[in-house]
């Protein structure tokens, strides 16, 4: 899992809205947990639609020491995820996969964002939203 994903100067944590972009175009959802890539078609199943998450980087929490663990994400690839639509407005899953031997060493935990080639159209960077009480 990751415990944060930054894209741009704009920090994505659990909670907040994400963009992202699938098959029918630009969507915004509330970062609302992780799925395991394994059991992805049961999402699909169940009315999951993939979708690409812009990042720059991620970052892991250890599960050691509770320190994060910054990585870039490759310029050509994205954080993949997946809509779940059970609920009255859809929620972004973040996939995830089991690590490697090498990464749970590094990262000291034991599941990563699953990171993919672009499938769909490049989104910009997204940008702090501007502070409407200043």
């Amino acid at each position: 899992m990751c415990a944060i994903l930054r894209n741009g100067t704009r920090t994505l944590k659990p909670g907040t809205p994400i963009s992202a972009s699938g098959p029918s175009g630009l969507v915004k959802a509330v970062w609302a947990g992780f799925a395991r890539s394994e059991i992805l078609s049961w999402w699909k199943r169940q009315g999951g639609e993939e979708v690409d998450v812009p990042a720059t980087e991620f970052a892991e929490r250890s599960d050691v020491t509770g320190k994060l663990q910054w990585e870039f994400v490759p310029s050509d690839c994205v954080v993949g995820a997946v809509l779940d639509h059970r609920t009255t407005t859809p929620l972004l899953k973040i996939l995830t996969r089991a690590s490697s031997d090498a990464e749970l060493q590094k990262y000291e935990h034991p599941r990563m964002p699953l990171l993919l080639s672009r499938r769909f159209a490049i989104l910009p960077a997204e940008e702090p939203e501007p502070d409407l009480f200043f």
